[in-house]
């Protein structure tokens, strides 16, 4: 199940720590969050220096038209956010289709995670502690969970790049090739319906708390 590379599944009254083995086997996933965790970081430093225009011109990736966010209504917040969820679970993909794409879609991370920076950095340098709790209540419950989604997609594109490429070794490839793929676009799918379920999260917390701001 692919939830255990998002989630470590341990009984705490068998594990009191998480083995190395389990440590080794989400490595690529534990990494991939770290860069998108680097792209929140340099996201939020730049967003300090943002303008309104640019973050409504980033609004279809990011979601960073607040003022639009606020005033949408529930289907349309839920429309909103699968879609940016949806253009870079779509990137992932196609790059894990090909023998080089899953390098390139490492990058996917970071850029995702700028994207929450910058929003996360131009709410707090423009309206303070109102952005901030804007921040709280209605992007990070939603946030996190699509990142972890985000980052899993890429982990399985740039295994599935990884085993395209043992088709080229000396050595007889153990894994039918079809069954790769089928494991493959069955794990995509997965994914995106878990980013489906950020989405309603995000819509559901827009619903309880959009009210409460006003980017105007």
């Amino acid at each position: 199940m692919l939830m255990k590379k998002i989630i470590f599944s341990a009984p705490f009254h068998r594990k009191k720590y998480i083995r190395l083995p389990e440590l080794r086997k989400n490595i690529l996933f534990i990494f991939f969050m770290l860069t998108l965790f680097a792209g929140i970081t340099a996201g939020a430093l730049g967003g300090r220096y943002a303008d309104k225009q640019l973050m409504e011109n980033l609004d279809i990736i990011f979601l960073t038209n607040f003022n639009v966010r606020c005033s949408q209504g529930i289907l349309n917040s839920f429309i909103a956010s699968f879609a940016s969820a949806f253009i870079f679970i779509l990137v992932i993909f196609l790059m894990g289709l090909s023998l080089w794409g899953g390098i390139i879609a490492a990058v996917v991370p970071f850029i995702k995670g700028y994207g929450y920076g910058l929003a996360t950095g131009y709410l707090y340098s423009t309206y303070g502690l109102t952005g901030v709790l804007y921040n709280i209540l209605i992007i990070l419950p939603g946030a996190f969970l699509c990142s972890s989604v985000i980052a899993a997609a890429t982990q399985e594109a740039l295994r599935s790049s990884l085993k395209m490429i043992s088709v080229f070794r000396k050595t007889a490839v153990s894994d039918d090739p079809h069954i790769q793929m089928k494991k493959y676009l069955l794990s995509m799918l997965w994914l995106l319906f878990l980013a489906a379920v950020s989405s309603a999260i995000d819509m559901l917390f827009s619903l309880m708390f959009s009210w409460l701001f006003n980017f105007t």
